[in-house]
């Protein structure tokens, strides 16, 4: 997670936008990147952020549209700091954007040090936003780009036990990896809604819906799973994603997602970047090993946060080399996890569709799984999640969701 507590909004398509932004702000604000034009959407995406600062540019040759969105803007969000950025300083476009309720006008050419104390200012001077459904719910992503054997049992697994940890948990699945929908398929859960329809029915997302169509296990734990077929990556957008996953964190206590076997694209460096928590899965081989520090290297190199990382060593064989201190010592990782292969136990509890809670407690492979959620839910961020769930557990759900069916009704 990023560790500043702003948040900043730009209004562009243009993801060379959001990164100039973000590259000049970084330390001072978080940017969220809102590829949509609908004004309701914009709103959302707002209200989500809990930003009280937004970016607009302003195009040579559409100003005069983006001058009335802004109108409508301010209209909406009358509190809220609006800021212009355009190629060069045009006074005809500046004094129109300040009419529209734009508080400041910057260049392209501005200077980090400019934008970072503007941003400062504007924030000290704007009201400030209670609501934060990013910083609600626990985030926990296993993250790998080769297809991981038995992910989906793994997701599936620790969800079952943050839940048996604690049994008022609002717990939620999003399975997404490789092979597709597979934790739906060995678990028998009947359910016709997908992730591609949570995404379509972002304004419909509130309790009901989730009870309705998400399936949920015997656990307790509700599933949201891929399309058999598969997701088109790359045609969806950061702002529907970054609209999901603070719906979600604003409805569950604790959300896992399973994205082994996807590349690393825009949506999933946004999921492991918001993440509490990233687990990446390795075995013993160097290959396997080889491509989990490739995928960690290449996540540091264009900026995305890695918060709490953690290694799940699967089909761990103590006896072979490297064992699982010297992989960890290689990921520069202090928390991992070993899961010993147990082939005969895992075949039978997939082709069953029992978890090993039921089939096996007491083995090794059920006490590492509970012991994974241990180390998950001891993290800082785990805590605190736990204390506000415990002291107030409907309080930041409900207002966000407030926030959200108002914004809508606009």
């Amino acid at each position: 997670m990023p560790t500043n507590d702003q948040s900043v909004v730009i209004v562009s398509k243009q993801r060379d936008l959001a990164v100039w932004l973000s590259n000049s702000l970084e330390g001072t604000a978080e940017v969220v990147p809102c590829q949509q034009t609908d004004l309701n959407d914009v709103l959302q995406l707002i209200n989500m952020a809990s930003a009280s600062i937004v970016f607009i540019p302003v195009e040579k040759d559409t100003w005069q549209t983006d001058v009335r969105f802004i109108e409508s803007l301010m209209v909406a969000r009358p509190t809220l700091a609006c800021v212009v950025l355009a190629e060069s300083l045009d006074q005809e476009r500046l004094l129109a954007v300040m009419r529209a309720g734009a508080k400041d006008f910057l260049t392209f050419a501005s200077r980090p040090s400019d934008l970072a104390g503007l941003v400062r200012r504007l924030a000290e001077r704007t009201p400030a936003v209670v609501s934060a459904p990013m910083q609600q719910g626990l985030m926990i992503t296993l993250a790998s780009e080769r297809p991981v054997v038995h992910s989906a049992f793994h997701a599936m697994h620790l969800c079952a036990a943050i839940k048996a940890k604690d049994r008022d948990a609002n717990v939620l699945l999003v399975d997404l990896g490789q092979p597709f929908a597979e934790a739906q398929q060995v678990f028998g859960l009947e359910g016709q809604f997908t992730f591609m329809d949570a995404l379509r029915n972002l304004r419909r997302l509130d309790k009901t819906l989730v009870e309705t169509t998400f399936p949920k296990h015997k656990a307790g734990i509700r599933v949201l799973s891929a399309p058999a077929e598969g997701i088109p990556l790359l045609d969806i957008t950061t702002s529907e994603m970054y609209l999901l996953i603070g719906t979600f964190r604003s409805l569950f206590t604790h959300v896992v997602f399973n994205i082994a076997g996807l590349p690393t694209v825009d949506f999933t460096e946004l999921l492991i970047g918001n993440s509490n928590n990233v687990v990446f899965p390795v075995d013993q081989s160097i290959t396997s090993c080889r491509a989990g520090l490739d995928l960690v290297a290449r996540l540091k190199e264009i900026g995305v946060p890695i918060a709490s990382p953690m290694l799940l060593i699967d089909h761990y064989h103590a006896k072979v080399s490297p064992d699982d201190k010297a992989i960890a010592r290689s990921f520069s990782m202090d928390d991992f996890i070993d899961l010993p292969e147990a082939s005969e136990l895992r075949l039978r509890a997939m082709n069953l569709g029992q978890l090993m809670f039921e089939l096996a407690p007491q083995d090794l492979l059920s006490k590492q799984y509970r012991q994974w959620a241990t180390l998950v839910c001891n993290t800082e961020d785990a805590k605190r999640v736990a204390e506000v769930h415990k002291t107030k557990p409907q309080e930041a759900s409900s207002g966000f969701l407030d926030k959200f069916k108002k914004s809508l009704s606009k």
